[in-house]
């Protein structure tokens, strides 16, 4: 496993794309024939001819959810649990989908607690990709139009994902 170095790499005159992320997103579900929840994420990485290993992490790297290293293989901690690893996954598939790899403000970047907004542009545009592959806007209205009653709970359930993601992605929406 590559040695992961941490740098604060936040360039201030750069935003976060974050259409471009959703539209990246819709383009992996539209050719991979996605119509319905959970969406694994491991699978559409192999799709594109990556490679995902899961691996265990360091004590001193336990912060780190997951990386592209520099053979284009996903490297996964095992340590994480199952809608963690498949958030993780989305997460370096839009880093690779959207050229991430080649910017150099690409870099591996210790993991933050829920809730607190990613420190740079190339992270924020990969979350906003995850959610967006993974909780797509049209399945998530659909299955809160048919189960109106469903907590955010069984919606994660449903599509493989954690409750957090469920209610980032219901807030964004406005649902």
């Amino acid at each position: 496993m590559e040695k992961a170095i941490l740098r604060n790499c936040y360039n201030k005159n750069m935003q976060a794309n974050y259409r471009r992320a959703l539209e990246e997103a819709q383009k992996v579900i539209k050719n991979n024939f996605i119509t319905q929840p959970p969406i694994i994420a491991e699978q559409i990485a192999r799709n594109y001819g990556l490679n995902v290993k899961y691996c265990v992490f360091k004590p001193q790297h336990m912060d780190i959810a997951g990386f592209v290293d520099s053979k284009g293989e996903i490297i996964v901690n095992s340590a994480e649990s199952n809608v963690r690893k498949n958030f993780t996954i989305a997460h370096e598939l839009g880093h690779y989908l959207l050229g991430h790899l080649s910017d150099p403000d690409y870099d591996v970047l210790y993991r933050q607690p829920i809730g607190n907004i990613p420190n740079t542009p190339l992270e924020q545009e990969a979350n906003c990709f995850a959610a967006n592959l993974l909780v797509p806007e049209n399945l998530l209205k659909d299955c809160i139009s048919r189960f109106p009653f469903a907590t955010n709970q069984q919606l994660a359930n449903l599509f493989g994902v954690s409750v957090d993601v469920i209610g980032y992605r219901r807030h964004d929406l406005g649902i």
